[in-house]
């Protein structure tokens, strides 16, 4: 029987989001996953990703462009 995975909070995807960018992962410019993928690769649902992006936005680490996607800033 495989693992289930355990759901992510909203902190520990913002930390680990920030990590990524901060490493390189996701260079700036760069378009990071959609909510779905990310929902789907940290095992939450995709408000919590929202909640996750919108903490990134404030910090001024990514940026959204209406109908394009959330990008790294620059």
């Amino acid at each position: 029987m495989a693992p289930v995975p355990i759901p992510h909070s909203a902190r520990e995807i913002t930390d680990d989001l920030a990590r990524r960018i901060g490493s390189g992962e996701f260079p700036r410019g760069s378009r990071l996953p959609t909510y779905d993928a990310l929902a789907e690769e940290y095992g939450s649902a995709r408000r919590t990703v929202a909640r996750a992006v919108d903490t990134l936005k404030a910090r001024g680490l990514v940026v959204g462009v209406p109908g394009s996607g959330i990008y790294v800033a620059e």
